[in-house]
């Protein structure tokens, strides 16, 4: 059987290793325009810092590793055209055009930044993160780079700031409304916001409308307000990469991602598709959504491995929501829907806020009309991979959040036990 994956991040490598570990014969080729080797996270921003990014790399799905288990990449290819009929994609590289075959094509070629529509993302010093070659080329010409606009307030725009700063640029960040609006409440954001470092200068209720200069970047604008900066980086998200899917013949959704089942397959039965450029199904409502997630992907990268070669088990995590990030000395966790994410999916929904001192934790707990816990936020010093679990664990088991609250802080739990035990501590 030859299996090819397109595409080399978190879902692609998964999907092969999951491949192999279900056939052992099978003829598995990963193709891949990246030239560097799959890094862990927070790789993208770490590139920055070092342009060498050998140090970065995830060891099991290096090209040596997927080597031994006899999986083989073919790094600086760019797939030209695909026919489903004749089971074959063309492929470039610097040895020119041939045609690979395929029994079964699992597509993982993820997103495409979603470029603000205004004039001078051309020049140069205008940067977009897609690849790890393009963060480690940012990383090399940031040397003459002092004063550095960041547009967009997601995981990887935070991610990033902190990392221009730690190397002293003066960092700023362009926030359309607020901060991480989709993943946090409103609350949440103001929470988050006032852990940041002086440092990073955010400019709230604010988009760019050019970006000027002659022949590189010298100045952003923002409305009638002029930033004089060396580079922009624009954060601004992705959009699924779908142009060889509409070659083959694949169905696309309504929110202009790749059609999929429970096992990855999509319309054409022997091809499967995988992270961003897929609309998976929330669990929740039964609804397409779009998850640009890595941890997402992996997870449909394995179940699209498992099931290309002829596996029968169903992985239920597939499209599970959960996101962790320790960014400026601040735990960030999001879990299942916010209230953003739930309205626009047509869930009403009502908001309960905790707050921790004993943790220096504030955390949002969102529920449907029944009561059901359907999502929830955590901005903590310390521990929120602890409390996002007690979230995450009542979120997927359907939990009535009255019938199960969250557990009491441990100095509160133990405080009744030795009252209970020894009477009143006064």
């Amino acid at each position: 059987m030859k299996v090819v994956i397109v595409g080399y991040g978190p879902g692609g490598a998964a999907a092969a290793v999951a491949a192999r570990m279900f056939n052992s014969e099978a003829d598995i080729k990963i193709v891949t325009e990246e030239t560097l080797e799959s890094h862990r996270k927070p790789g993208a921003s770490l590139a920055l810092e070092i342009p060498d990014t050998n140090e970065l790399a995830i060891k099991d799905w290096s090209w040596s590793e997927l080597s031994k288990k006899r999986i083989e990449v073919l790094p600086g290819t760019t797939v030209t055209h695909g026919d489903s009929k004749s089971n074959s994609i063309q492929i470039t590289d610097k040895r020119g055009s041939r045609t690979l075959n395929y029994d079964r094509l699992i597509l993982a070629t993820g997103g495409v930044p979603n470029v603000p529509t205004i004039p001078g993302t051309d020049l140069k010093g205008v940067f977009t993160i897609q690849t790890m070659a393009d963060t480690s080329e940012i990383g090399n010409q940031l040397n003459g780079m002092n004063k550095i606009a960041i547009v967009g307030a997601g995981f990887s725009g935070l991610e990033t700031a902190e990392r221009l700063i730690s190397l002293g640029k003066e960092t700023h960040m362009i926030v359309r409304s607020r901060l991480m609006r989709r993943q946090l409440e409103e609350p949440m954001s103001a929470e988050l916001l006032s852990r940041l470092p002086e440092s990073l200068n955010v400019h709230h209720g604010a988009s760019p409308s050019s970006v000027s200069g002659n022949g590189k970047v010298e100045r952003l604008i923002l409305g009638n307000k002029e930033m004089d900066v060396d580079a922009v980086l624009l954060m601004t998200g992705v959009k699924p990469n779908i142009e060889l899917a509409e070659q083959l013949g694949v169905k696309i959704g309504s929110l202009g991602g790749i059609v999929t089942d429970e096992k990855m397959l999509t319309s054409v039965d022997n091809i499967y598709a995988i992270g961003d450029c897929v609309e998976v199904i929330d669990s929740y409502t039964s609804k397409p959504l779009l998850l640009p997630i890595g941890s997402v992907a992996a997870r449909a990268g394995r179940q699209a491995g498992v099931a290309a070669v002829g596996g029968k088990k169903i992985y239920e995590d597939t499209a599970k929501r959960l996101q962790y990030d320790r960014i400026f000395g601040t735990d960030i966790v999001c879990i299942g829907h916010s209230s953003t994410t739930a309205k626009n999916m047509g869930v009403k929904t009502s908001v309960h806020y905790v707050d921790d001192k004993a943790e220096f934790a504030k955390i949002a707990l969102v529920t449907d009309a029944k009561g059901q816990l359907i999502g929830g936020q955590v901005i903590a010093s310390r521990m929120g991979a602890r409390l996002g679990y007690e979230i995450f664990e009542r979120v997927e088991s359907g939990a009535i959040l009255q019938d199960k609250p969250l557990l009491k802080p441990r100095h509160e739990r133990l405080q009744e036990y030795l009252e209970t035990t020894f009477g009143p501590i006064r």
